[in-house]
């Protein structure tokens, strides 16, 4: 990239970030300021792409043209001109400063072509894939940027564990959002174990879904157990890419308030709350 950015596009990455990932946003601002530009880049990123299926949901191939318009940026000469996007431009800079893999960040484009479907997964196998994908493949991309030279732990584990953790609790906060996008955004295999149907959670079936999302929440719970030893034994650096685990048990309780219907009523978590579990994880140093 032959140019700095200008205050006005490193002001559009920042409200970008802010507006679609709160929780990595807030990471950001508490990381070492070499890392903060970049980490604010991959929430920006992160923000952007969760944007397409719901900007589209009446017209899916507008969305699959989309994100192939950022595989193609992500993709394109490292001496190329700039895109035009601030959020682009400021990706492409954080994949040539630090180094990261652009097969990592097309996995996250992947997961929102999978977003665009009518159809759900098919079964566990492919959920977990989705899982890290949508949340797994931004944990690691954001220890990558945090890492240095000198810590070679692997980071991968972490990443998966935590991918499945926050994936399974922000899915789970975004399930009315989803059904009322007419998507399914669960694996079939789930809900035949639940003795659900896809048509019963798209009319908004309380009764039925109850069964199902309290067994998402528990192992959500459980990956989360995971995540949580993996990253204690990590470089205290790389653990500010972690951060957004905190927010985990918090959506889990949200989720469990008495007398919200399940799939009509997204549950609420207050800003300020967000703010407090994410900065108490980074004073004390573990998730």
């Amino acid at each position: 990239m032959d140019e700095a950015p200008s205050a006005a596009a490193a002001d559009a990455v920042v409200a970008c970030a802010r507006a679609g990932e709160p929780d990595r946003y807030l990471a950001a601002l508490l990381a070492p300021p070499p890392a903060r530009p970049h980490l604010l880049a991959l929430a920006a990123f992160a923000s952007e792409l969760a944007r397409v299926p719901a900007l589209v949901r009446h017209e899916p191939a507008m969305g699959a043209i989309r994100l192939q318009w950022w595989r193609d940026a992500l993709q394109a000469s490292e001496e190329g001109a700039r895109t035009g996007n601030p959020v682009a431009d400021a990706l492409r800079a954080t994949i040539e400063a630090c180094r990261l893999p652009r097969a990592v960040l097309i996995e996250a484009i992947d997961a929102r072509e999978l977003d665009l479907a009518r159809r759900g997964l098919a079964d566990d196998a492919a959920f977990a894939a989705y899982l890290w994908k949508s949340e797994g493949a931004l944990f690691a991309l954001a220890a990558g940027v945090l890492s240095s030279e000198r810590q070679q732990a692997d980071l991968r584990p972490a990443a998966v564990a935590s991918g499945q953790a926050y994936g399974l609790a922000r899915l789970l906060i975004g399930l009315p959002y989803a059904l009322a996008r007419g998507r399914v955004p669960l694996p079939q295999s789930r809900l035949d174990a639940a003795n659900v149907s896809s048509a019963e959670l798209l009319t908004g079936e309380d009764s039925k879904a109850k069964g199902l999302v309290e067994n998402l929440s528990q192992e959500a719970r459980e990956a989360l157990a995971r995540a949580r030893k993996q990253v204690a034994n990590l470089p205290r650096p790389v653990r500010g890419a972690f951060l957004p685990l905190a927010l985990v048990e918090t959506y889990l309780r949200a989720l469990e308030r008495p007398a919200r219907p399940i799939l009509r009523a997204p549950a609420e978590v207050a800003p300020l709350v967000r703010v407090w579990r994410i900065a108490v994880a980074h004073w004390l140093g573990r998730i």
